[in-house]
This record gives C-alpha cells, sequence and structure tokens, in this order.
C-alpha cells in the first residue's frame, strides 16, 4: 500500500483531523465557534444531549420558541446559512433526541413542522431548500411513528394537522408511509371527529384513509353528487376493486356513466371492472374501443398484450393503419413515432405530406429518429414544417428546419 502523500495529509478529512488529538481539535472548535452562532448553538445541543435527553429537549425548545417569535425578514444571503441551520435543528430532533428519547423527538416535531406557515413569510424559498427540509422531517416522522404510535403520539399529529392541513396534504404521504394500520386507525377517527373544521379536510382524510385500507372512510368523503362524477366514480371503483368489492365497484361506475359524459379515467375504471367481474371480452372490446377514439398507445398495449402469439402482431397492424387513417394527422403521428412504429409512420409521413402540420421541435426530434432508417420521409417532415413556419413568417424556423433538412443524405 503506498503510503500517503504530504498533501494528501494535509486535506481536512475525518482522519487527519483525529490525528490532532481531542484537546487540539476542541481548542479550534472552540475558537471558531465564538465567531459562529449556529456552531455554537450546535456544540451547546451536543453537551446538552450528553447529559440526558431532558437537557437537549429543553435546548431544543428554546431554539423553536425563538424560530416561531421571530419576524425578521430572511435575506438571500442568509438563505443557505439559514437552511442549514434549520436542517441541523431537523437532525437534532429526529436524529440526536430520538436515539435518547422517541416521544420526546416526536413531541418537538410538531412545532418543528408548525414553522414551514411562519417561515414561508420569512424566507423566499426560490431554489425549494427549505421546503426539501421540511420534506424530510416529513419522512423522519414516519420512521417515528413505525417505532412508537401511541394515543400521545397520534393526538400530536392529529393537532399539527389541524393546523396547517394545507402542508400537511403534501406531507402525509412521506408521514404515514410506514405507520402500523392500528396508529391509521386511530388517526383516521381523531381526524372525523374533527370533520369540516377547515377547507381541504375532506382531502386530509382521504389521504388517511387511503394509506389505511378503509374503503368506507374514502367513500364517505364525497357528497352524493360528486360520487357520480365520472372522475371521482373512477377513484372510488378503483378502491372498491382493490378491496375485492366488485359489484359495488360496477354499479357505482354504471351511475355516473348515466348523469356525465365518461372520461378516460372512468374508462380505464370499467374495463378494470370487467376484468374482474370475469368479463374479459367486454373489457377488450372496450380497450379497442377507446384506442380508436382517443388513440392511447396505453390502451392499444393493454389491448395487444392480452392476445394470444400472432394476434398480437395482427392486432399491431390494425392499429398502425388506424392512426394512419386517423382525421387528425399530427395525433396519428404521434402513436406511430411513440409505439414505435418508423416503417409506419414514414409511409404515413409521404402519404399524407400535405397534411402535416407539426410543433418544429417535434419534428426535429421525429426526423432524428427516422433519418437513419428512413432519410427521405425525415427529409419530407422537415421540408413541409419549414414551409408551413415560412407561411407563418417565422423565417429563422424555417431556415432552421431547411438547413437540417439539406444535412439529410437520401441516396
Amino acid at each position: 500500500m503506498k503510503p500517503p502523500t504530504v498533501a494528501s495529509l494535509k486535506k481536512v478529512t475525518p482522519e487527519n483531523l483525529a490525528r490532532l488529538g481531542p484537546e487540539r481539535l476542541a481548542a479550534i472548535v472552540a475558537d471558531a465557534a465564538d465567531s459562529r452562532p449556529d456552531l455554537k448553538r450546535r456544540l451547546r445541543m451536543e453537551l446538552a444531549a450528553e447529559q440526558g435527553p431532558e437537557h437537549l429537549a429543553l435546548e431544543l425548545d428554546k431554539r423553536l420558541t425563538t424560530l416561531e417569535g421571530s419576524r425578521s425578514k430572511v435575506s438571500w444571503r442568509k438563505r443557505p446559512s439559514f437552511v442549514a441551520d434549520l436542517e441541523a435543528l431537523r437532525t437534532l430532533i429526529a436524529g440526536r433526541l430520538a436515539e435518547l428519547d422517541a416521544v420526546a423527538a416526536l413531541a418537538r416535531m410538531w412545532p418543528f413542522m408548525d414553522l414551514a406557515r411562519r417561515l414561508g413569510t420569512r424566507v423566499r424559498d426560490k431554489d425549494g431548500g427549505v421546503a426539501a427540509v421540511f420534506d424530510r422531517a416529513a419522512a423522519d416522522i414516519g420512521r417515528l411513528l413505525e417505532e412508537r404510535s401511541d394515543a400521545r403520539a397520534i393526538d400530536g399529529l392529529a393537532e399539527a394537522i389541524s393546523r396547517n392541513p394545507t402542508a400537511w396534504a403534501d406531507w402525509l404521504p412521506a408521514a404515514l408511509n410506514s405507520a402500523p394500520k392500528s396508529a391509521l386507525e386511530m388517526l383516521l377517527a381523531r381526524l372525523r371527529d374533527r370533520e369540516g373544521g377547515s377547507p381541504g379536510w375532506a382531502a386530509i382524510i382521504r389521504q388517511v384513509a387511503d394509506a389505511g385500507g378503509d374503503v368506507d372512510a374514502f367513500l364517505g368523503t364525497f357528497t352524493a353528487k360528486a360520487i357520480r362524477m365520472p372522475g371521482v366514480a373512477a377513484e372510488a371503483a378503483q378502491r372498491l376493486l382493490s378491496a375485492g368489492r366488485v359489484a359495488e365497484a360496477g354499479r357505482l361506475l354504471e351511475a355516473a356513466a348515466k348523469s356525465a359524459e365518461p372520461d378516460f379515467d372512468w374508462e380505464t375504471a370499467w374495463i378494470d371492472y370487467l376484468d374482474a367481474a370475469g368479463e374479459a371480452e367486454a373489457a377488450q372490446a372496450t380497450r379497442w374501443a377507446s384506442f380508436e377514439r382517443t388513440l392511447s398507445a396505453e390502451r392499444a398495449r393493454a389491448f395487444t398484450r392480452r392476445l394470444p402469439d400472432f394476434e398480437d402482431v395482427e392486432a399491431e397492424n390494425r392499429a398502425f393503419e388506424h392512426a394512419a387513417r386517423h382525421a387528425d394527422t399530427a395525433r396519428g403521428l404521434q402513436f406511430l413515432m411513440d409505439w414505435p412504429a418508423l416503417p409506419e409512420a414514414a409511409t404515413m409521413i409521404e402519404a399524407r405530406a400535405d397534411e402535416l402540420q407539426v410543433a418544429a421541435e417535434q419534428a426535429e426530434l421525429w426526423a432524428g429518429k427516422l433519418r437513419a432508417r428512413q432519410p427521405r420521409a425525415a427529409h419530407t417532415l422537415l421540408r413541409k414544417t419549414a414551409a408551413v413556419a415560412f407561411r407563418r413568417r417565422d423565417f429563422t424556423t424555417c431556415d432552421r428546419l431547411t438547413e437540417e433538412a439539406d444535412t439529410i443524405a437520401l441516396g
């Protein structure tokens, strides 16, 4: 093994610093802390942790109170150090204090999350650094709830959600990701006791109901009128299907289809219902009809995947032919390029060149995919798109597309 060089030994690494010895290091850190309030604060908390969790909790409470009471704006110059300080506070609560006392740590996470609303008026979070700290804190809460989720902890979470439901709507997935079912049931009961307290409360209850797999609680957040809307009915039906309540899902979807024009999501749920009800042929017929109407590659793939060998190839060809004949040239070409079915796309371009109306950026992207094997189609696509740009007097785009077309060797 090569001996370390003088240059490598002068790098500031934990291994090299350890060679200085504890006394020398302590003196250096104490000296640096005199000019760094954030470092001094961190050191004081680490020293408090050595005395026990109650001492660290007291120091953390002081810092949380200071942040909660502060009204001064954080300038762009101070923002990086402020975010670093906030992150250090999160780490001390969710890491250092949690190691010593998980209950005390959870109790401090609630006022920490409450800071988000206050900081929204103090810090211009252009790069999302502040928001990222609270996202990580939500994940910390999830981990702590997995370890300890008694009534006291759940009460604290319910109280915190009620103070800032809008923010918690974003944090809940991470916070509830690993929570045990008993904790989710307890939280759902606490939140339903407060139902109607603020805007967006129903969405919060839906998230908790979803996490706990409580379909009835999820359905209970919608009015009779709302549940008949196709999009809402699709959401509800998917959950009923997951719970094995197939007949209920079908009735719900049928009622929605009678009250409003079904949308793509409703159709997806209806296809899933037909499959679950053992009506595979009807599900396949619905998939194909949906593809013909929407040119959805998702529908076409789902249809062909369920066909035996050779029949799937025939179905693909039918899909390509339908796309090539579609009244909307751009959508038909989009389907063929996305599949990808490049020979069929090239044939379509040549056959319907005068109908092409494609955005310049899209034409350049597609031409790049076509030029190796289908150079004439790539050339035609660029030329026709350049002509459209010329007619609308976008000469810069016209010139760029024409120059690109001229680089294609037609052979």
